[in-house]
């Protein structure tokens, strides 16, 4: 059983659920790394909560954090629907959804302005992200997979005509897994949205407030010693993501 804050003088565990999401998320070798779980870590570092990540499908995590089996998970949107249902960190930082395809789909590329643009096409999405609403009620024809990975594998077989990717993610998974087909990619210039990622906390954690609040506090002391900013830098981070106005400016 996982222990609470304030149950023991020593260190307890906090456990958070997640999946691959580089550079965000990165299973090294089941060890937790990458942009947010090192956040977390200086978030809690001097106190005596010792998080724990575990890797499992996203669809499963958010029923574990919804049920109190875990504390949080991460990198998550608010939406409407899960804002009924769960908590919410302070903003992480920001990213940049942008459509994908195959150049050689569309050599002379492709420019949109509201989802309506993408009818007619076949979209590529994973389920459980926070698009499928909003593509279900554009109307979109879209074949949903358990990960980005095997829509960046269906685009360059021309299985699909799109995906929704995070920036970073994106051209860091072509990267990673179609070194050699990197030229046969590109992205709408255009982003689909410019929100905030946060960590997603479950409603029935036990001490769940009082650690929130311990979060919060470690996010906004992290930010302000620049060691936030230290996190992003060592994952190559352009400046506009950071939810840091100062950071922006440099």
């Amino acid at each position: 059983m996982w222990a609470v804050a304030g149950e023991a003088e020593s260190s307890s565990s906090l456990l958070f659920v997640t999946s691959p999401y580089e550079p965000y998320v990165i299973d090294d070798e089941g060890r937790a790394s990458g942009i947010f779980p090192d956040i977390v870590r200086a978030a809690f570092r001097g106190t005596h909560i010792r998080p724990e990540f575990q890797f499992v499908p996203w669809l499963r995590g958010e029923h574990e954090v919804q049920a109190g089996k875990a504390f949080g998970t991460f990198p998550y949107l608010k939406t409407k629907a899960r804002v009924e249902t769960f908590g919410f960190s302070g903003p992480i930082i920001y990213f940049f959804p942008k459509f994908f395809y195959n150049r050689s789909r569309f050599p002379d590329g492709f420019e949109w302005q509201t989802l309506a643009d993408f009818k007619g096409y076949q979209m590529g999405g994973v389920r459980g992200y926070w698009y499928e609403q909003d593509f279900k009620e554009a109307g979109l024809t879209t074949s949903y997979v358990t990960s980005d990975r095997q829509n960046i594998e269906m685009l360059r077989i021309k299985r699909i005509d799109f995906t929704l990717i995070d920036e970073l993610v994106g051209w860091n998974l072509i990267r990673r897994t179609a070194p050699s087909y990197i030229g046969s990619y590109a992205v709408a210039a255009k982003a689909e949205s410019s929100s905030a990622f946060h960590l997603m906390i479950s409603p029935d954690y036990p001490g769940g407030d009082k650690l929130t609040q311990q979060l919060n506090m470690g996010l906004g002391r992290i930010q302000q010693n620049g060691e936030y900013q230290e996190i992003l830098e060592r994952y190559h981070v352009p400046a506009d993501y950071s939810v840091v106005p100062s950071l922006k400016e440099r």
